[in-house]
């Protein structure tokens, strides 16, 4: 039997490290495993490559044992996805909102947004348009623009995954005690460590663009659409710095970090910490796991100071003012909320098919 394994991507990511993948599974294996996947090109059988491998490297690699282990971890299946809306964009439709021209365009927009603020600091101190009528009012504008523009920040990754030839999917999910619309692009694993910054990072780049023209419009008048979307947008971009939590900030510095799990490190470095074993992680782990931990305990602060007592204040105005539709969307948006945090909960839960 001669095995054919040409449909596998292999990426060296670091030295002595290579990913492995099949679009949906990734593992990453050492640079021998790397060579024993190149031989396994239909052309030779186990034993053949087990002997080149020796001859090449001096290790006796049990290529069986390999392969079987490949198996088991779900590479050696193709992958069986059905279409979804997003695979109808192509590389070629949706690369040039990616080159150098384009980059260039956003550069340029924010530095005239820094001058503009410059000349007329106004534009980030003034938030008398953001002063609602009522409750309702208030409600509406920042739960609509909010959703909308974070719509167009999941978007951007979409169109930079495509770009790509990567994979996308959209879902609703949580981080913590939010509730947050992600994309998966998985798929950006076959792709060298450089070019994955481009779906990492497309939706901060489209929030920078958003920023930027809104100041600019704002520099020229007043204007509660612009005002909004510079708040909102702001917003997103701070937010992603909160990489205690899976944020495209957190996805970035992992990649340049070559660490494939760096959060799940951290949580394993943490569990050894407290049962008392060594504990022996790379320095980037430790010092994110440590990080990771503060930030919990600053997100739980946030949930108990802020979020559940300005819940309640708006439901206090809204019972005030007759508001019943105000309750009627705050009760909505918790209840999502609990739904999609008890689905990812027992999705986790589930064995995988196959197992």
């Amino acid at each position: 039997m001669r095995p054919d394994f040409t449909f596998l991507s292999v990426v060296e990511d670091g030295p002595d490290d290579y990913v492995v993948g099949n679009g949906v599974a990734f593992v990453n294996v050492p640079g021998v495993a790397a060579t024993v996947l190149a031989l396994l090109d239909g052309s030779r059988t186990v034993e053949e490559v087990r002997k080149e491998v020796l001859e090449r490297h001096g290790a006796d690699v049990d290529v069986a044992a390999f392969v079987a282990g490949l198996d088991g971890a779900g590479l050696l299946r193709q992958p069986e996805l059905a279409p979804n809306l997003w695979d109808r964009i192509r590389p070629g439709q949706v690369g040039w909102l990616f080159s150098p021209a384009a980059n260039a365009l956003v550069a340029l927009l924010t530095l005239c947004a820094v001058a503009a603020v410059i000349a007329r600091p106004r534009i980030v101190t003034g938030m008398s348009g953001l002063v609602w009528a009522d409750s309702l009012a208030f409600t509406l504008s920042f739960a609509v623009g909010s959703w909308a523009l974070v719509l167009v920040h999941e978007l951007s990754h979409i169109l930079a995954a495509r770009s790509l030839g990567v994979r996308a999917e959209l879902s609703l999910g949580t981080r913590l005690q939010f509730l947050v619309v992600q994309t998966k692009v998985t798929g950006v694993w076959r792709l060298p460590r450089r070019r994955r910054y481009r779906a990492h990072l497309a939706g901060m780049r489209t929030d920078l663009f958003l920023v930027a023209v809104s100041a600019c419009a704002l520099y020229v008048a007043e204007h509660g659409l612009a005002r909004l979307v510079l708040v909102i947008c702001a917003s997103q971009i701070v937010w992603q710095f909160l990489f205690f939590m899976r944020t495209d900030v957190y996805y970035a510095l992992a990649n340049a970090g070559g660490n494939k799990n760096l959060m799940a490190d951290a949580q394993a470095y943490l569990r050894e910490r407290k049962s008392g074993r060594g504990g022996d992680r790379p320095v980037g782990v430790r010092v994110y796991a440590w990080f990771l931990m503060a930030g919990r305990v600053l997100g739980l602060a946030f949930l108990v100071g802020y979020t559940i007592p300005i819940t309640v204040a708006v439901c206090r105005q809204a019972v005030a003012e007759s508001q019943p539709a105000t309750l009627v969307v705050v009760a909505f948006g918790w209840a999502l909320y609990l739904w999609v945090f008890a689905h990812g909960r027992l999705t986790a839960l589930r064995p995988p098919p196959g197992s």
